[in-house]
């Protein structure tokens, strides 16, 4: 059974790993690896009582090139197995509302705590529509929505305004706020009531880092590094918690073997992208993540099309900047 939304607000914060979709060999969906990968998640939560959401189906989690037969087994497996221990927050984005509306719920049945609905991206909508497109999925399920502002997947993003209007549809609960601004992280919290919306970050420890200096509103983040280094993103959580931002950047500086990998890579890969740079973001690390998965012993494995595989040698580049981590 969901969450009630009064719980959900509560419990939305902290780390917010956003998972990959683990896939064999044979480029099927693993669901055995996908159960082991959330176990883990939940198993690190437990530990200490630590403030985790799981977020799954989301574009990392590739569901855009996963069939709706096959995103509904990652959305029931990683359900199933979270067991109601920690939140889940499940994608169910289509280009129209019908098809997020359907999978939404789907969603609901199954027991997902929170529906994630990324921005309409193959029209791009007016600003009165994107609050009717919104509202129609809200009224059509009883769980939480939470919207994924990311403009480099939809090709528009929604301004502090409309996000304000949005947050007081009753069960819109939280945004998963990707917009790389610093006067947008500001301007949403000073206008939108934290007993209406959840501020999280969606652009990792280095943004959030940023955005809860503004008056600590932004209460968590979404990351990759979270899903097979989990005590690294949740140190910069808990510095940011004391309030000591210097602890915060130096928890950050030991994840720096990692993060200077992902432009080295991506420099060898040219971006065709007309998004502009600073909207953009760097998804070589979903090639990277996977592999990092399987290196520290969880499940990674391929990644589908258009996404592409790290070579050998920067598999090994990899496994030398996790051991510089402390990982493995």
């Amino acid at each position: 059974m969901s969450m009630t939304l009064n719980e959900l607000k509560k419990r939305l914060r902290g780390i917010v790993p956003v998972q990959y979709c683990p896939y064999t060999k044979e480029g099927e969906l693993d669901v055995e690896g996908l159960r082991k990968n959330t176990q883990f998640l939940v198993d690190f939560a437990k530990d200490g009582n630590k403030d985790v959401v799981v977020m799954t189906n989301g574009s990392t989690t590739e569901c855009y090139a996963n069939s709706i037969e096959e995103q509904k087994r990652v959305i029931k497996t990683v359900v199933d197995t979270a067991g109601g221990k920690i939140p889940v927050v499940a994608g169910v984005s289509q280009a129209a509302a019908r098809g997020t509306i359907e999978l939404a719920k789907y969603a609901e049945e199954v027991g997902v705590d929170c529906a994630m609905v990324v921005l309409p991206y193959y029209h791009a909508p007016s600003k009165e529509g994107m609050y009717r497109y919104f509202k129609a999925v809200a009224d059509a399920v009883n769980i939480g929505i939470m919207i994924y502002n990311n403009a480099c997947v939809s090709g528009t993003l929604i301004p502090p305004d409309l996000m304000a209007r949005l947050a007081k549809i009753d069960n819109i609960v939280a945004v998963k706020d990707n917009a790389t601004n610093a006067a947008d992280y500001a301007f949403k919290a000073l206008t939108i009531d934290p007993e209406d919306m959840v501020l999280i970050n969606g652009m990792g420890e280095v943004h959030y880092i940023g955005s809860a200096a503004y008056g600590f509103k932004y209460r968590g983040f979404v990351n990759f590094i979270g899903n097979f280094a989990p005590s690294s993103s949740y140190a910069v959580y808990e510095a940011v918690e004391e309030g000591n931002f210097k602890k915060a950047l130096e928890s950050l500086r030991k994840q720096l073997p990692v993060w200077n990998l992902l432009p080295k890579f991506n420099k060898k890969r040219e971006s065709i992208s007309i998004i502009p740079e600073c909207l953009r973001s760097n998804y070589m690390y979903m090639g990277v993540g996977k592999a990092a998965m399987d290196l520290v012993g969880l499940r990674g494995g391929p990644v589908r099309l258009p996404m592409e595989e790290l070579t050998d040698e920067e598999k090994q580049e990899l496994k030398e900047a996790l051991k510089e981590m402390g990982v493995i």
